[in-house]
């Protein structure tokens, strides 16, 4: 009765405004909105796949007065999808397969609430709507980006779908040169040019597809070039590792822990410092660049000890006979150079010569006398040595 007096108050208000005012009537679902099965009263919507997006759009039959001005609210929903309360569309994306049956309800919107006057907030219809969800075809390699590929390098990657057994294709773009994809889904080869390329792969199934698209980016090959695998105590240590390929952003990383006394650049890849021990690390050098690519080669660091001339008293030579005595040192990194640097008087007597690469000194000497000289020893990694020596030669 509350219900009646208001509408013909609302009606007349209206009347006398100039409005023409629909007659209310009870909220229905039409018939071509998810129809019902045959022998039931419920309403059978069209079906979804798991995986694919799903939309429904749900409405209450014209001429009540109050459509479009109504809330909807659905409960048991298949997994993955919503309702939307002012508009009544059914959309998500289905997660699980099975056939639910949930109840729908359609309620008046009050003029208070944004509606029309003539419809009541306490006007409302529920009905049971059911939704087959089926199993669907779907990829699932769902990334957009495939791992690069390098020049030379074989590829490969295997795609592979969820609820099917489907035949693959490329159905858009071109694939880099040198890589073909396989019905089976296998897309291999061995990239032949550098780029971008952008395609699409579709798998099929007794009518049911996915298609996903894919950029994928070719590069030279990703490498290391030679390392410097010798330090010495005491001795300042710098190394630059160099990488060609690839793509530019290059980070570095050394598995492994460095000789004591040196220290790594991580965004340059430098190794420097001053060994503090001898001894030999076992290292990997990797440098990974900016498209995720890496490259590691094995890295032996040896730090050698430092480099020291032995000294010891030099065996009398005689004029006339022959004489040989041979330098030697310690540590250090072969090849080794030996060079006198002066002395008093600062060279060998005639007929003895030092061989530098060996650091002997041998010949048959000519002269007598007292030779002090000082005598350096130098190796690969540019340290030195000296060590101040006596010759004696009696005639």
């Amino acid at each position: 009765m509350r219900f009646s007096r208001l509408l013909l108050l609302g009606v007349a208000a209206a009347a006398i405004a100039g409005v023409v005012v629909p007659a209310a009537s009870a909220l229905t679902f039409p018939d071509d909105v998810c129809p019902i099965r045959a022998g039931t009263t419920i309403k059978v919507c069209p079906s979804g796949e798991t995986g694919k997006p799903y939309n429904y759009q749900l409405k209450g039959r014209d001429g009540t007065g109050c459509v479009p001005y109504v809330r909807w609210k659905a409960d048991g929903l298949p997994p993955g999808l919503s309702i939307d309360s002012s508009g009544g569309l059914i959309s998500g994306t289905p997660t699980q397969t099975g056939t639910y049956v949930f109840w729908v309800t359609m309620t008046d919107i009050p003029a208070s609430a944004g509606g029309v006057f003539w419809c009541s907030d306490d006007n409302s219809t529920e009905k049971q709507f059911e939704i087959t969800i089926n199993q669907g075809l779907q990829i699932n390699q769902r990334q957009t980006t495939l791992t690069p590929g390098q020049m030379t390098v074989p590829y490969n990657l295997q795609f592979t779908a969820t609820g099917g057994n489907p035949t693959w294709a490329v159905s858009a773009g071109s694939l880099p040169g040198g890589l073909t994809l396989s019905s089976a889904g296998l897309l291999s080869g061995t990239p032949t040019a550098a780029g971008d390329f952008n395609f699409k792969v579709k798998a099929t199934d007794s009518g049911r597809s996915d298609t996903q698209t894919y950029s994928m980016s070719v590069v030279p090959k990703l490498v290391i070039g030679s390392t410097n695998k010798f330090g010495e105590v005491g001795l300042a240590y710098s190394f630059t590792p160099q990488a060609t390929g690839g793509k530019a952003g290059y980070t570095w990383s050394v598995d492994g822990a460095l000789p004591a006394g040196l220290t790594m650049d991580s965004a340059s890849g430098a190794i420097s410092g001053t060994p503090a021990a001898a001894g030999t690390s076992t290292l990997k050098l990797t440098v990974k660049d900016s498209l995720g690519l890496t490259s590691t080669v094995d890295f032996p660091l040896t730090v050698a000890p430092r480099l020291l001339v032995t000294k010891r008293p030099l065996v009398a030579a005689k004029v006339g006979s022959a004489y040989r005595v041979t330098l030697r040192a310690t540590g250090g990194v072969t090849p080794r150079r030996w060079r006198i640097l002066g002395g008093l008087p600062g060279f060998l007597p005639r007929g003895l010569r030092l061989n530098a690469k060996t650091g002997q000194i041998s010949g048959t000497p000519r002269q007598a006398g007292t030779f002090r000289l000082r005598i350096q020893v130098g190796d690969k990694l540019g340290a030195h040595s000296a060590v101040g020596v006596v010759l004696k030669v009696s005639a």
